[in-house]
Order: structure tokens, then sequence, then C-alpha cells
């Protein structure tokens, strides 16, 4: 069950990006988005779109496979894990891009005890190794447009009891956004977004079972709206999005 306040949460972000489009329809850019068949990489897909600008977009789903509704743009199935495919993809169909949003990741809901070394391989690779390969294959291209990087994270990057596996790769995607904020200051700006309990369905997916956080889970379209926002801000290069900024250490036992 979302939040109660997920349809107004929707209604608004809604509004917002066709504000935005007015605003901004004269200074449209184009936008890289990976994890974009589903969740919020799907939601930024359709907030961008709505906003007037071109987008680039990539995902493990075939594209008959995505809602009816999904926008008319360059879509691409893609495995991030396959070194050669991901080079091929960048090389031929990534020309000139002013914004990449890195949002494709994957988790399980086990104990490190219940893990197995062939899924630990999978998590750390799509979390973790293809964004490292994506932001290097980007770099050039990112820094010719002063373009601006936003790595996707979680909350669970301060630690998530039952996903260990998946908040060591966020909490590392944290470090590297940072380095590479550092590295490349005044070339290209690099956001480290972390969005709070999203309602993707990546839980359910993970294995998580149902309970009380359930009900406070926002909707992706809310939280592509406040990555959107903070990859524009200036605000120091990791961003805390939803109320996850306030949540204790304590209730991370129970958080994506």
């Amino acid at each position: 069950m979302a939040h109660p306040c997920s349809f107004r949460c929707w209604i608004g972000t809604k509004e917002r990006c066709v504000q935005k489009r007015r605003a901004t329809k004269r200074l449209s850019k184009t936008y890289l988005v990976t994890g974009a068949s589903s969740g919020i990489g799907l939601a930024i897909v359709r907030c961008v779109t709505a906003e007037g600008h071109d987008v680039i977009a990539t995902g493990r789903r075939p594209h008959a496979s995505l809602p009816a509704d999904y926008p008319d743009i360059a879509y691409h199935k893609l495995d991030l894990t396959e070194t050669a495919s991901l080079k091929r993809f960048i090389d031929q169909h990534v020309d000139g891009v002013d914004r990449a949003l890195l949002c494709a990741g994957a988790g399980f809901y086990r104990s490190l005890a219940e893990e197995n070394a062939r899924d630990v391989e999978h998590i750390v690779s799509i979390n973790l190794t293809a964004q490292i390969r994506l932001a290097h294959a980007l770099y050039a291209k990112l820094a010719a447009r002063q373009g601006r990087l936003g790595l996707v994270g979680s909350v669970a990057h301060k630690g998530a009891a039952a996903m260990p596996v998946y908040a060591a790769t966020k909490a590392a995607l944290d470090g590297f956004g940072r380095a590479l904020a550092l590295e490349w200051q005044d070339r290209v700006a690099v956001r480290v977004l972390h969005p709070g309990p999203t309602s993707t369905g990546m839980a359910e997916r993970a294995g998580r079972p149902a309970d009380w956080l359930s009900k406070l889970m926002l909707p992706p379209n809310a939280v592509a709206e406040m990555i959107i926002d903070g990859l524009e801000g200036n605000r120091g290069y990791r961003q805390t999005l939803s109320y996850g900024r306030y949540l204790p250490r304590l209730l991370l036992r129970a958080v994506r």
C-alpha cells in the first residue's frame, strides 16, 4: 500500500513537470537514463519528456513489454553487466549528452549467510561496477557540454539489515560519487541522490515481506521529481531525498 499522499504527490509532480516544460522549452537538453524500464527510472523518463527534453533510455526489459503509454523515445534493451555491449551502446547511440541519471539497481532481501556467490557478484556488478564503467565512458561527452551526472543510490547506504550486500554497494557508490565530485569539479557536476522508501516494486522482487514500511513509501513520480531537482541543485554532492534524511539509523533495519 502506498503512502496516503501518493495521489496528491503524483498530481503535484505532474503539474511541476508541465510548469518546468513551459519554462525550459527553449533550453532542451539530452538525458541518458538507465534502469528506465520501471520504477524511478521510468518515472524520470516520463517527467523529463514532459518537460520537453530528449531522452536516451536503457533497461533490461524489451521495448515491447513496456507500459503502453511509454513515451516515444530512444529506448535500448541493455545488460549493463556486459562490458562489450555497454561500450558499443555508448559509442553508437550516445553522442551529445547533457545529463546522465544512472538508476539501474538490483538487490535481494537476505542475510549475508543466505547469500550465494552468483547473486553477490550480480548485485555488485549492477550497482557498482556498471556505474563506474558508465561514468568512465560518459566523462568526455558530459564534460564537452559542462553536463551533470546523477548516481541514484539509496538511504540504505547508511546500512540496512537483511540487505547487507545491497547496502555495501550503495555506500561504495556514495564514496565513488564524492571522489568524482572532487576530481571533476568545474567540468562535470556530480550528485549522489539517495531516495528514501519508494513504491517501485523492488522490495517485493527482492523478497522483502510487506509490513508497516510499505505504507510509508512514496510514489516513483514524486521521487523522480526530487531526483531531477537534486541533479540541478547546488547543495553538495550527496543529497538524501524524501523523508529519508529524518530516519534514525535504527529504522534502517527495515528500509530498502
